[in-house]
């Protein structure tokens, strides 16, 4: 065998042997750091590098960003108009303040 074919075998073993360290890196895997592990002091047998090779390849869990809900404008400005409804029938405002308030709100 020559030095150039056993260089080319010791290459392809050398990115074999790694590709769950590959897999999980392109992956950005947030457990990258573990399947490098196990898969330099496990993967030289066959199950440690089959489970680090799984492990690279499982899903990538992602916390959902919730939303604080919103009310929409529509609520909101219904919301607004029963104030204002209310504010007119205690007496607090008069009804030219009332009808001036509720076109602004529905004019916006």
């Amino acid at each position: 065998m020559s030095d150039f074919l056993a260089f080319l075998m010791a290459v392809a073993a050398f990115i074999l042997y790694f590709a769950p360290t590959f897999v999980a890196a392109k992956r950005k895997h947030p457990n990258g750091t573990p399947i490098a592990l196990l898969n330099i002091f496990l993967g030289w047998t066959f199950i440690g590098w089959l489970a680090a090779l799984i492990w690279s390849a499982s899903a990538i869990k992602t916390e959902a960003q919730t939303q604080p809900a919103t009310e929409s404008k529509s609520s909101n400005r219904y919301g607004e108009l029963e104030k204002l409804a209310s504010l007119k029938e205690k007496g607090h405002i008069s009804e030219a303040e009332f009808n001036r308030e509720k076109s602004k709100l529905l004019g916006s």
